[in-house]
């Protein structure tokens, strides 16, 4: 009986949990006003709204590439719009039906998500017979989905699932408790040992919840809100913890009340009550009390660290809450010091009436429970290397062919300002779709890169140059994008009278760190985790430094990277790619400027080794061959191939890297120059044909 007792009390600790779970779905998620007010405080959080602003931007350029340059703008009026105030009752006033719908089954519901369903069942179909190269994209079934769900079915399966819910939210608390009572009976109990147990199971059972909700607040604090469907589901969350957190104190707090009632002792003076609580919450020795006692100090500190200003709420009110029942022990015992016949009274109403007022009173919180939970609720590219496009995983650089030819023989493709990606926040007038992590897994092998010193700044987002490097950059972003552009950009990043503040740090900025900035020691980290999963692959990095070697060699050093920086020596011949792999050593790092000298005899000076073509052309016609920069007789051979116009970089890019443009240039050059060209590099590698005329200068195509 024993065994039977404790398993009924257990089971009906996790009903009651169970329940109390479905109070809170029911009274947070299936009330018309109270979820359109969860989907208000989404839809204003930071995170949220910044991210939106990124999937507007990103919509926009879909539809017109060109607006890439002023990516940075777009992202500031996305989320300016999505973050207003004013949308506050558009959301809430379209949410409504829309949850009317879903919920209950409403007629103008009902209407509302046939009409968007019909709609969009016949925009499948005419995309289909219009554009079918676009239905190719979308799921087959979709239109068959939208009807399903314009003929009422789905909203029905919707609408069962409340109801469900709705009906769990009452029987299952009661079920909880009746099945704790059960238990307590088989093992015993009687009279105010019922009511304790009722108690007993409110506070296991509120543990259980504050149990979730420490878990659901500790996951939601940790998620890295970098993207939408994560800021998302973090800013969900916290719009349910202070709800949720509320029922834990009601329930935790109601069966506190019950065991504290249930434990008075009717012989005792009254003065005894405050003992008989200490003890109960303090003073017992038995392992279940250091155990549960261990529980809640282990909760409180996680609660204290993940949430620590509601850990503060909630201790004011814990504090109010024993202030009150001290307050009414001390009038009470006022009570019976100045009327002794109050005193006299009061014991014989505890000596005859303590269990039907324990069991009444957790009656009444178990029917409270109850009538709150029943209350009527208110109406690419990628695969080219690694085994994708008739590429050898087996092979160098994905080809079997190049592992045998010397490094300085083989073509690669390249891309210019390979830090400026257009789908990262903050960058203006971005030449790249996507960033270095991103290029690499599309077969990119050398990045042109700007590293610069900088620190972050008292606007969000905003990393300015920093010392006496910001006049030359200044001078730079002016020479190449002019002071008009400039100033406007400075002006839409909010950048104009930006405080710095913090660390000096490297990133990779084009000239002004301002217009655009990626910490250069995390990417460095990320390059290494891929090509640790990448061994067969030789990267290039083409660095236009402008801070000093010592502080690039740590960064790659930190970064784990020194032991597969492949050092060139003078007069000696490149290994063959198959060689680099075999070694390990196949990261080749160029420096523009200055290279490493006899302390870093791996950061090779770049126009020692480079020769290349000159750049900032205007037009594919006036595309030369000429030479530039590095000697005649350097063995590597930069092809330095897009248009300098910015207002419509991405249309030059798709222009220029066709194939028919690119494959004679190189052609031409290779001819006029004597040498393959090593490195291809572009802008907006993925327009145009880049990879396949990498492939036509090999020989592997």
């Amino acid at each position: 009986m024993r065994i039977l007792s404790r398993v009924l009390t257990a089971v009906g600790v996790l009903v009651l949990l169970a329940g109390l779970v479905s109070v809170h779905v029911d009274r947070q998620v299936l009330d018309a006003d109270r979820f359109a007010g969860h989907v208000e405080a989404v839809r204003s959080d930071g995170d949220v709204s910044r991210l939106l602003g990124v999937e507007i931007s990103d919509r926009v350029i879909e539809v017109d590439p060109e607006l890439v340059a002023l990516r940075p703008l777009l992202e500031s009026v996305g989320d300016s719009l999505v973050s207003s105030p004013a949308l506050e009752p558009v959301v809430r006033a379209a949410v409504r039906p829309l949850h009317d719908a879903l919920v209950s089954g409403g007629d103008g519901g009902d209407q509302l998500v046939l009409q968007f369903a019909d709609i969009g069942a016949l925009v499948v179909a005419a995309v289909t017979t219009v554009a079918p190269d676009v239905a190719a994209s979308l799921p087959d079934d979709l239109d068959v989905r939208l009807a399903e769900i314009g003929s009422g079915s789905a909203t029905n399966r919707f609408v069962e699932q409340a109801h469900l819910v709705g009906t769990l939210s009452w029987t299952l608390p009661l079920l909880g408790l009746a099945l704790v009572l059960a238990g307590a009976w088989l093992d015993g109990r009687r009279g105010r040992r019922l009511a304790d147990a009722t108690g007993q199971g409110l506070l296991l059972a509120g543990g259980g919840l504050a149990g979730l909700a420490l878990t659901g607040g500790f996951a939601a604090s940790v998620l890295d809100p970098s993207t939408l469907a994560r800021a998302l589901t973090t800013a969900a969350w916290n719009s349910q913890d202070t709800s949720l957190w509320a029922l834990v104190a009601f329930v935790a707090g109601s069966g506190y009340v019950v065991r504290v009632a249930a434990a008075i002792d009717p012989d005792a003076d009254l003065r005894d009550v405050g003992h008989r609580v200490r003890e109960l919450a303090l003073v017992r020795r038995d392992p279940q009390a250091y155990l549960v006692r261990g529980a809640v100090l282990v909760g409180v500190a996680v609660l204290a660290l993940v949430r620590p200003l509601q850990t503060v709420r909630l201790a004011v009110v814990a504090l109010a809450f024993v202030a009150l029942v001290h307050g009414l022990r001390q009038l009470a015992h006022g009570l019976t010091r100045r009327r002794p016949d109050a005193g006299r009274v009061a014991r014989w109403v505890l000596a005859h009436v303590r269990v039907p007022v324990a069991a009444g009173l957790a009656v009444a919180l178990v029917g409270l429970v109850v009538v709150v939970a029943v209350w009527p609720r208110e109406g690419s590219i990628a695969g080219w290397v690694g085994g994708g496009g008739g590429k050898d995983p087996a092979g160098c650089n994905g080809r079997v062919a190049l592992c045998d030819r010397p490094y300085d023989q083989v073509a690669q493709p390249a891309t210019h300002n390979s830090m400026s990606a257009g789908d990262e926040p903050g960058w203006f007038l971005a030449e790249q779709p996507t960033g270095v992590m991103g290029q690499l897994r599309d077969g990119v092998r050398v990045f042109l890169i700007d590293t610069w010193y900088g620190r972050e700044t008292d606007r969000e987002g905003v990393v300015a140059t920093s010392g006496r490097a910001r006049e030359e950059a200044l001078r730079q972003a002016t020479e190449a994008y002019g002071s008009a552009i400039v100033a406007s950009a400075l002006r839409v990043r909010d950048a104009l009278g930006a405080v710095p503040r913090g660390p000096e740090r490297v990133y990779l900025c084009h000239a002004l760190c301002e217009l655009g900035a990626t910490e250069l020691g995390p990417l460095l980290r990320d390059v290494r985790g891929w090509m640790d999963d990448h061994p067969r692959e030789v990267v290039t990095l083409f660095v236009q430094d402008e801070v000093t070697p010592g502080d690039l060699a740590a960064l790659v050093d930190d970064a784990g990277l020194l032991p597969m920086v492949h050092t060139q020596r003078t007069g000696e011949p490149w290994p063959t790619l198959g060689e680099m792999v075999d070694s390990g050593r196949r990261l080749v790092v160029l420096q523009e400027n200055v290279g490493g000298g006899d302390t870093y005899p791996w950061m090779l000076d770049g126009f020692a080794w480079v020769q290349d073509t000159p750049y900032g052309f205007r037009s594919a016609d006036e595309m030369s061959c000429a030479p530039n920069r590095g000697p005649a007789d350097a063995s590597l051979l930069l092809i330095n191939h897009w248009l300098s116009n910015y207002s419509s970089r991405v249309s030059d890019a798709e222009r220029v890297n066709a194939r028919d443009v690119l494959l004679p240039r190189l052609l031409r050059c290779r001819d006029e120059r004597g040498r393959l060209p090593a490195y291809v590099a572009v802008d907006n590698y993925d327009r145009g044909d880049l990879f396949g005329v990498v492939d036509v200068l090999n020989g592997v195509d």
